[in-house]
């Protein structure tokens, strides 16, 4: 698990995204080969609802090659015009057939 924070995104623009998810014991790049589902969440954290998803099954988040441990996301800037401009909470979670595990939960400045 990591807790920090993902580099600012903006309302007017594209928000693109390669995220490398490594091993917490050896930092080797996970191998996502049996991963089923994906899922970010931008949450407020005031409020605590959720007030953007993005998923694997709904095409939002990609793997590129499943043994390089690296997972991608693109928002046009349409669908960043939705949002508020503040701090949310960034919540991924990594499903496979057993478990939802999140692996990284941390914050993301959405401004204007």
């Amino acid at each position: 698990m990591f807790t920090g924070s993902l580099p600012p995104a903006s309302i007017h623009g594209t928000w693109s995204e390669n995220l490398e998810l490594r091993d917490i014991e050896d930092g080797t790049l996970l191998d996502l080969t049996s991963v089923t589902e994906i899922t970010l969440k931008l949450r407020d954290p005031r409020t605590k609802l959720d007030e953007f998803t993005l998923t694997m099954s709904d095409g939002d988040i990609v793997i590129p090659v499943l043994t390089e441990g690296v997972i991608q996301w693109r928002v046009e800037a349409d669908q960043m015009g939705t949002l508020d401009s503040k701090l949310y909470e960034a919540i991924l979670i990594i499903e496979d057939e057993d478990d939802a595990l999140p692996l990284v939960l941390g914050t993301i400045s959405v401004v204007e």
